[in-house]
């Protein structure tokens, strides 16, 4: 079993492996730089990471990932339970973490990775980020809230357009308030781009 130094130093290397891995991405971070930042010998970090810094992304993305879906599952749970309000608290959480660095798992890491890992992080990416939303969808469609359309399709794009909405923000080509943002996307994927007909007017 290991010791409480040994645990306090694993845990001193994931964190300062995520702190590298969002900064930098996959490939941008090297072993060296890893037992740098907290102080020990690339032979010495090996004892905590004995993968090396696959094992040590590996690590970091799953607890990321856990932490994701605990953050958007509170979120999703404690709103009233109808759809406007469900995807507006889901879209709230997204866009406070500006954008999750979850994201460049998707769009870069994962070829750096083994097939075996990278298989890995996608399938607990989709039960942390997909999952709880494709819930909410299909709940939504058991309810008449919205037409039969596949539930996990409504949820990728749900994610995505929040992962575009994060690079928007850190491009500062937005410049209204979350709310607002978290408001207009949601009334996006609800009603389309197209006015409402006026019942009264025919326009």
């Amino acid at each position: 079993m290991p010791t409480k130094k040994g645990r306090d130093t694993r845990e001193r290397v994931l964190n300062s492996a995520q702190q590298l891995f969002r900064q930098k991405g996959y490939q941008g971070v090297s072993i060296r730089e890893l037992a740098q930042a907290v102080n020990l010998r690339e032979a010495s970090l090996y004892y905590y990471a004995p993968g090396g810094k696959e094992q040590l992304y590996v690590d970091v993305m799953e607890r990321d990932l856990e932490q994701h879906r605990a953050g958007l599952t509170e979120a999703i749970g404690t709103a009233h339970p109808e759809l406007r309000q469900q995807l507006l608290a889901a879209a709230g959480w997204f866009i406070a973490q500006s954008p999750p660095p979850i994201f460049r798992l998707f769009e870069t890491d994962v070829h750096f990775l083994s097939s075996e890992n990278g298989e890995k992080l996608l399938s607990l990416a989709y039960e942390c980020l997909y999952a709880p939303l494709a819930y909410v969808f299909r709940n939504a469609l058991i309810r008449g809230e919205i037409q039969a359309v596949d539930p996990i399709l409504l949820a990728s794009t749900f994610v995505s357009i929040m992962a575009g909405m994060g690079h928007t923000q850190q491009a500062r080509l937005y410049i209204g308030s979350s709310a607002d943002a978290a408001n207009h996307i949601v009334d996006i994927l609800l009603h389309g781009l197209v006015p409402m007909v006026n019942a009264g007017t025919g326009y």
